[in-house]
Order: C-alpha cells, then sequence, then structure tokens
C-alpha cells in the first residue's frame, strides 16, 4: 500500500475514528483510581493522540510530496539508479509528419502546392497551407542554397492574392512563400492564457515542419511574415515578443483595433519590461492608435511607415528588406 495513496489515508482516517469512539465507549468502564484503570486510560489517550497526528502528518506528506514510499521515510530506499541510453531525441521525425500533402524533397516543385494541411504538435492548432518554392528551388545547381521565408497569414479570413501572384514574389526574391488558412479560427501571434498558444504555432511547429520538408534559412532576420487586419496584429505581436524566430513583420489595414486576445498583453505594455527587440516592421499608420514604442525607429527596432499599404505591398517590402540584408552580411 502506497505511502501516499487514497487507501492508505482513508484506512488510517477510518482507525483513527474508530479509535477515538472506543475511547468514549471505554473511558467509563475505567473509572477508578487503581493502576490498572490509569493505565488503561493512559494508553487510549496516547493513542488516540498519536492516531489523530499520523493522519495529519500522512495527509500533509500526501498533499506535498516530500515522501512517496515507505522505503524513503525508513530510509532503506536504495540510491542507485539505472539510466538507459535511447539514443538522440529526433524532434525532426515528428515535424515531418505534422504537415500532411507535401513530398519530403519536392525536386520537380514549379508551382505552389495547395491542399498541406499543418496540424501544431506543440501548439494544438491546426491550419491548411499553400507552399510557393522559387522556380529553380528544384535545380541541381541550388540544392545546397538555404531559402528565406515570407509567411503570409490568412487565419483570420482576409482576402489573399492569386497563385500567380504568390509565385511571383518567390521567382522574383528567391524566397519561399508559404500561405497559411485556416477556416475555424484566426490564429494570434501570442500565447493566450487558458487560449490558442499562437506564438507556439508560428515559432515552432510552423518553422520546424517547413524546415523538415524544405532547405530553408535558420536566420531569424530571412523569416518575415505579413498579414492584414488581425492577421496584421498577429504578424506584429509574433516579430515583437520572438525576435529569435521572426525578424521581419508587415501589418496593413485596420491592424490596431482588434480583440484584445489577438495582442495580449499589449505591445506597449510587454515592450515596457524587455530590451528593444532587434527586428523590422512595416505598417500602416492611418490604421490609427498606433502603440507608443512603435512610432519611430528605435534602436534596433526599425520602423517603415506606408499608408494605403496593400498585402502585395508587404511581400514586396518583406522580399526587398531580406535582400538588404542578405548584401548587409555579405
Amino acid at each position: 500500500m502506497r505511502i501516499d495513496g487514497k487507501a492508505f489515508l482513508l484506512l488510517l482516517g477510518v482507525g483513527t475514528l474508530a479509535l477515538a469512539a472506543a475511547t468514549v465507549w471505554l473511558w467509563p468502564r475505567l473509572a477508578g483510581s487503581g493502576a490498572k484503570a490509569l493505565i488503561g486510560r493512559s494508553s487510549l489517550l496516547l493513542g488516540t493522540q498519536l492516531a489523530l497526528a499520523a493522519t495529519f502528518l500522512f495527509a500533509v506528506n500526501a498533499w506535498g510530496g516530500f515522501y512517496t514510499s515507505w522505503g524513503q521515510l525508513f530510509g532503506t530506499a536504495s540510491a542507485k539508479y539505472s539510466v538507459t541510453d535511447r539514443g538522440a531525441a529526433d524532434a525532426g521525425q515528428y515535424d515531418a509528419k505534422a504537415l500532411d500533402g507535401v513530398a519530403r524533397w519536392p525536386r520537380a516543385s514549379r508551382a505552389g502546392l495547395s491542399g498541406a494541411r499543418l496540424s501544431g504538435l506543440r501548439s494544438g492548432l491546426d491550419a491548411g497551407l499553400q507552399i510557393y518554392p522559387p522556380a529553380d528551388y528544384a535545380t541541381r545547381r541550388d540544392e545546397h542554397r538555404r531559402f528565406p521565408v515570407e509567411i503570409v497569414d490568412l487565419t483570420g479570413g482576409a482576402a489573399g492574392l492569386s497563385a500567380a501572384t504568390y509565385q511571383q514574389v518567390a521567382n522574383t526574391y528567391q524566397v519561399m512563400v508559404a500561405v497559411v488558412t485556416s477556416s475555424v479560427q484566426d490564429i494570434p501571434g501570442v500565447d493566450v492564457p487558458d487560449g490558442r498558444q499562437g506564438r507556439l504555432f508560428w515559432a515552432q511547429d510552423l518553422q520546424a515542419a517547413l524546415t523538415a520538408h524544405y532547405r530553408l534559412d535558420p536566420y531569424a532576420p530571412d523569416w518575415g511574415i505579413a498579414g492584414v487586419g488581425p492577421d496584421g496584429t498577429a504578424a506584429v505581436n509574433l516579430a515583437v515578443q520572438d525576435p529569435s524566430h521572426y525578424g521581419l513583420a508587415a501589418a496593413a489595414g485596420d491592424w490596431t483595433h482588434t480583440d484584445p486576445q489577438q495582442s495580449w498583453p499589449g505591445i506597449g505594455k510587454y515592450l515596457a519590461s524587455v530590451p528593444t527587440p532587434n527586428i523590422s516592421l512595416l505598417y500602416d499608420p492611418s490604421a490609427g492608435a498606433i502603440p507608443q514604442r512603435l512610432r519611430a525607429t528605435s534602436g534596433a527596432l526599425k520602423v517603415t511607415r506606408q499608408r494605403g499599404l496593400t498585402l502585395l505591398g508587404e511581400l514586396d517590402w518583406l522580399g526587398q528588406t531580406i535582400d538588404a540584408n542578405a548584401d548587409a552580411r555579405a
């Protein structure tokens, strides 16, 4: 019987109650001044007190987990442990399986791959994907090259662009374009307490699954995300809170007036408690109510403002910024 098990505690409690009842029943029978009566009363009192103390102490132990076995309590538990080497954990094999509808190493892909679906292993969120590699992605001369990525967030229901337009962006800037859609719910750019784990989806599930299938650059400034309206809110929040995964973000439309859940805990409050993130942002200032800390470039945070911004304009800006970053590193 386990020292912290419910059965043991129940048995101990019942025994304590029975001993208390026996004490009450036997007390009148042990009245008197003789030695036998004195020893009997003392034994009943001592037994009842010890039972109450044991019940209390074992209940506290079960709640706190101080001792989990009788061996630990009496000091007879073995201090020897055995370790079995099962090999290195290979999360990649699970990330590769998370993306359905895509061949592992597509070599003849010249058009976007539609109908793919991502099941987020960490976040528990699902989304549809359309993936557009550059036209020469599969050529032998580029087989060792790793490509930057532009993520298009359409999970909030915003209108997207044509497949030909996405493919043109991929070819022009030599990037992988991944369009993310969701027919059930929008996916925020933050991990909402007791809600959707959006940051976990974008920064880990999506990136890991795409990297498991394609030759992609892991460098954060080569990963950008764009969105319109609520999707733009998600893009900005994601880059601000996770610059180690996304170094670029663009937001068009009415991206500052969205469900509070989309921006939890709020950009202003978040930036007040952390160092300035090293990211580049593009947004439409006509949305109004721009967070104070995003109104101008400040240190590592680079801000570009463009009125009348469209989704295509966002993708062009992402491609141009990725090219500029590559030139700066060269």
